[in-house]
């Protein structure tokens, strides 16, 4: 296998990066121009996974295949529904077995024919856009929090006297969130509440989504600038003003010795090295921000108390098991508890890591954890990374902006 050496000549760390579309933001986006047959304008590019759900697409007639990832999964009863036809849908392994077999049960219930091409509750499958019946106006938030996202996007039956009713607080989370912020923001009328959400579908003509840069990549650059003894990074393409979740990394981060400026079409990250004693938190509506900010205390050796990491369970592998294998290379530990029936994960603030002149870890197959350990390197680290390409499933370019940091990557056989 191939694998990566970071390394950084100088503790201290200065320069500018980019950070790509918002990939949710740019499927919601993808979602609505295809219910309004393209004509809504938007601000942004869509590249990558994006690609998948291309107006092209549905227009090539009854067969059809559509991309390579889970994501495309997503809003498929919305798209089968408002299309018709018949499509093959295929996947990588991304896609949770025990979370396929889930999303096809609801199909089946409400009507969709859905026929497994090769081996029984794995991708591909066919499905057949026609006899559908009734209206999914209630799901189970345990199911995919992306479904609750089709059901409010698209769905040609809803009108504006029907109640969505979310269950298991399925709202509270940041992604389905987003989409309501999104919707109201393009006109659609729209109230919500604990268990529920009143909308009416209804987009105007005229109305313009803004695809953001994204927010949850920034914790890295934060964690970097968190980790020099000295440090400037200007963030190129973030709004500061936007209602994405994971704009809580401003403050969170703040209490990790960094502080946030804002300039015009970016913000600059500085460090300023006064830090919390114990950093105690709930991520529950920004769970993406919780593997930055754990490797970071480790680093700063701040024990922390941090729960709503409910989400990491939904991982292919598992994010939490994931962090705590890497955790352990390091000599650290993280401790499991229930309180009130939440989970709860305990940090000592105590690790091997001061006495580590290399550190050879592993992404475990999660971009999320490849790019929090990258920043180790500006410890004066040699760090030596297993399948660090996985990057690529939400950041292309996190290699490329790196090294304009300051920091080398070599490929080693």
């Amino acid at each position: 296998m191939i694998k990566y050496q970071i390394t950084k000549s100088e503790t201290k760390i200065n320069g500018e990066v980019t950070i790509p579309p918002t990939r949710p933001m740019s499927h919601k986006f993808l979602v609505i121009r295809a219910y309004k047959d393209a004509n809504l304008p938007h601000q942004g590019d869509v590249k990558g996974d994006e690609k998948i759900i291309d107006q092209s697409i549905f227009k090539e007639g009854l067969k059809s295949k559509s991309g390579r990832t889970a994501r495309a999964l997503r809003h498929i009863r919305a798209f089968i529904k408002y299309f018709g036809g018949e499509w093959i849908l295929s996947s990588s392994n991304i896609l949770k077995v025990s979370t396929t077999e889930k999303i096809v049960t609801l199909l089946q219930k409400y009507g969709l024919n859905v026929q497994f091409e090769e081996r029984i509750g794995n991708p591909p499958f066919r499905l057949i856009g026609k006899n559908l019946k009734g209206k999914i106006l209630r799901v189970e938030g345990s199911i995919n929090s992306k479904m609750i996202e089709a059901r409010l996007l698209i769905d040609p039956n809803l009108n504006t006297e029907e109640i969505i009713e979310l269950k298991n607080l399925i709202i509270t989370e940041g992604y389905p969130t987003m989409t309501l912020r999104a919707l109201q923001f393009m006109g659609v009328n729209i109230d919500w509440h604990e268990n529920e959400v009143l909308m009416e579908h209804q987009i105007f003509d005229g109305s313009e989504l803004s695809i953001e840069a994204d927010w949850s990549l920034a914790s890295y650059w934060y964690e970097a600038v968190a980790l020099a003894d000295k440090g400037e990074v200007t963030i190129k393409g973030l709004k500061p003003e936007s209602f994405q979740c994971n704009t809580a990394v401003k403050d969170l981060f703040t209490k990790l010795g960094v502080s946030t400026l804002v300039a015009e079409d970016a913000i600059i990250l500085k460090h300023k090295g006064k830090v919390t004693k114990r950093f105690i938190h709930n991520f529950r509506q920004h769970p993406d921000l919780a593997p930055a900010i754990m490797f970071t205390c480790l680093a700063l050796g701040i024990p922390f108390s941090i729960s709503g990491i409910e989400y990491f369970h939904t991982k292919d592998p598992d994010r939490l098991e994931a962090i705590k294998a890497e955790f352990q290379k390091l000599g650290a530990n993280i401790n499991v508890r229930m309180e009130n029936e939440v989970e709860v994960l305990d940090f000592d603030g105590k690790s091997k890591l001061k006495s580590l002149k290399t550190i050879e870890c592993d992404s475990q197959n999660d971009h999320r954890v490849a790019m929090s350990l990258a920043p180790y390197a500006v410890l004066g680290k040699k760090v030596i990374m297993d399948n660090a390409r996985i990057t690529s499933k939400s950041y292309p370019t996190f290699w490329d902006e790196i090294k304009k940091l300051g920091f080398d990557v070599a490929i080693l056989q």
